[in-house]
């Protein structure tokens, strides 16, 4: 199957190359796209593709918007020159970087490290699992309580411990995989009440894009082992495309009355909103809604920025953020008072000279990248950003061979690793961080209430 998805994106290329309305870097990155997203598709289930959710972020914000923007968001549009969004380098210099940079992180991802022979075979996964918790009805209501108590004290919380209250938070995330998998008998009640409460917390805080994270590394998990045609995943797939658009046409207009009025969350005013998207589809359309869309999945805008900025006006950093990145995420703050902190605002002021006030961006991976080692070394940077994750999740793999239910921490682990618009420090942290913080919860649990989770 996969070797007839290479040969049908090869060919789609050359009938596009065929058709000389776009340039050549242009097609493959609209083809490549879809390869990752059809191969994707087709592996899901079947393994565990947590990281090729990255790729397929990286090709849709990095490859496929980009193109959209060279073609329709251009300099001379109005909007994309008033608020200066327009792609701010020429085409080739920009994909002859982008595009074989996640070609050589996608390749990172999938460098064979000896995986173990399960991986053929993911329902023993999944068997292993149910077997563990067959004695354990209760485990998942313990850790989701833990997480619905932590996520209302958060507020509560001192600053130097407000990285604690957030992982606790997410053991409701991880709860609910134990609760689908165990034998309690009142799950049925129990899951959705849970994504209720997810969803609930989402429409509060208006943060929508870490609730479409969690959707898309919990499908990952809960299909795993489940034997679905190819056309119903493309299918659902489209489906989830066309959903995200629908939150993202409605979020800037939900968000001014959250974080601007001050209203608090209004499920009502919400669920309003979509009922207009979907009676009148003309809206989710309109040029101006759709500009404002297609900037927020524009990652490509930024790493281009980057680009355009450095070495013309910044030089390269020649790895200074990227040790820095890694020391930070080792070294606890007390120790480094002033270490830099995550959500890109070092990386902006040190490269763009600009200082980020009042809200969140980010040159992400692959404009760090670039900032430290040019085009041929960010290009190379990236395979071994992609083997990292790799290694890791092998490891998290053989762990499973003699704990079975690790496999479930697998998406609150790489939760934020599969987005492309986060810098080194906070996926690598997040990951580094959670790892040391699963090894804690797994002991409190045995030591507390003398239960193996």
């Amino acid at each position: 199957m996969r070797t007839g998805i290479f040969i049908f994106s090869f060919v789609l290329f050359m009938f596009m190359c065929a058709a000389d309305s776009l340039t050549m870097w242009e097609n493959g990155a609209i083809c490549l796209f879809i390869y990752f997203l059809c191969d994707f598709l087709q592996n899901l289930g079947k393994k565990i593709v947590m990281m090729d959710l990255a790729v397929i972020m990286a090709a849709l914000t990095c490859l496929l918007m980009p193109v959209i923007f060279y073609h329709e968001y251009t300099r001379d549009n109005y909007l994309a020159n008033l608020w200066v969004k327009y792609m701010p380098i020429d085409s080739d210099a920009y994909f002859s970087y982008v595009l074989p940079a996640i070609v050589a992180m996608a390749a990172g991802f999938r460098i064979p490290l000896g995986k173990p022979k399960i991986n053929k075979n993911p329902e023993i996964y999944i068997d292993k699992v149910k077997e563990t918790l067959e004695q354990k009805p209760n485990v998942g209501l313990m850790l989701i309580a833990t997480g619905v108590v932590s996520g209302l004290l958060d507020f509560l919380s001192p600053e130097s411990l407000k990285q604690v209250f957030y992982f606790l938070a997410h053991l409701t995330f991880v709860g609910v995989f134990y609760v689908i998998y165990s034998p309690n008998k009142y799950k049925r009640v129990i899951v959705p009440s849970v994504i209720a409460l997810m969803v609930g917390q989402t429409l509060a805080t208006g943060m929508f894009g870490d609730f479409i994270f969690i959707l898309a590394c919990s499908v990952v998990l809960i299909l795993l082992g489940k034997k679905i045609r190819f056309g119903k995943k493309f299918f659902v797939a489209i489906a989830g495309m066309i959903f995200i658009l629908l939150i993202q046409s409605v979020k800037s207009d939900y968000r001014k009355r959250v974080w601007q009025e001050g209203s608090g969350a209004d499920p009502i005013y919400y669920a309003q909103l979509l009922s207009e998207r979907i009676t009148d589809p003309s809206m989710m359309l309109d040029p101006g809604k759709l500009f404002f869309v297609a900037v927020r999945m524009n990652q490509g805008w930024l790493v281009a920025t980057t680009m355009d900025r450095v070495p013309s006006r910044f030089e390269f950093a020649y790895g200074e953020t990227i040790w820095q990145s890694i020391a930070a995420a080792i070294v606890p703050r007390f120790l480094w008072p002033d270490k830099p902190e995550a959500g890109g605002k070092a990386n902006l002021k040190r490269f763009w000279g600009f200082d980020l006030v009042g809200f969140s961006m980010n040159i992400g991976p692959l404009g760090e990248a670039y900032a430290n080692f040019d085009v041929m070394g960010g290009i190379i940077f990236m395979l071994f950003y992609g083997l990292f994750f790799n290694i890791v999740l092998s490891i998290v793999i053989r762990m499973s061979e003699k704990r079975p239910t690790i496999i479930l921490w697998v998406p609150f682990l790489f939760f934020y690793a599969i987005g492309v618009e986060t810098d080194l420090l906070t996926t690598m942290g997040s990951l580094l961080k959670g790892m040391f913080f699963t090894w804690v919860i797994f002991r409190a649990f045995r030591i507390a209430f003398r239960i193996d989770l």
